[in-house]
């Protein structure tokens, strides 16, 4: 019996191996280095960018409300917003124009009815109409999935817009449900 009894001395003792701290630190700078290696390589990208920004200078709809700015917001009223998602659901693939009327108060937009300009050209990234109406106030156009920011010739055409009426306000609809406004 005595001969299945060990000598502790005789038993082998197996310590883990603790990473060192270096390994630990040069693991961590590893990490660092290539997550900002990948920021750079989609934030320098002029398309991820893009989509980027106007993801953070639009805004979603809720309960018929969008905020047009920390203090105006849009307000659809009756059915105007669920005839706008029916025009962006029929022009998917397509660029469109809408002009949406309605009354100023207190500095809040109340949309009250849309009509759509005759339009003479439709593509997936560019869309030629008529101005909209002198009693129009918000002159809107869609853009292409998640391409929130206007291009050079949006600011254009809406500057001419503005000699027209002056209270009027841009806005580009890049999803279903979300804005992008300028004043």
């Amino acid at each position: 019996m005595e001969d299945n009894i060990k000598d502790i001395n005789d038993l082998e003792i197996i310590d883990e191996e603790k990473p060192s701290a270096f390994r630990k630190v040069f693991i961590i700078l590893i990490a660092i280095f290539l997550i900002i290696l990948v920021l750079t390589y989609l934030l320098t990208d002029p398309l991820i960018r893009n989509i980027f920004t106007g993801l953070i200078e639009s805004n979603k709809v809720k309960n018929n409300i969008v905020n047009i700015n920390s203090m105006n917001k849009l307000i659809f009223q009756n059915s105007t917003y669920d005839e706008l998602l029916n025009i962006y659901d029929n022009n998917i693939e397509k660029e469109f124009k809408v002009c949406l009327k309605g009354n100023i108060e207190n500095k809040d937009y109340y949309i009250t009815s849309i009509y759509i300009p005759k339009t003479f050209l439709q593509t997936s990234n560019q869309v030629v109409s008529e101005y909209c109406g002198n009693d129009t106030i918000v002159d809107m156009h869609s853009h292409p999935l998640k391409h929130c920011i206007p291009s050079e010739q949006d600011f254009e055409s809406f500057s001419l817009f503005k000699q027209i009426n002056n209270n009027a306000i841009m806005s580009v609809m890049c999803e279903r449900g979300r804005f992008n406004f300028y004043i």
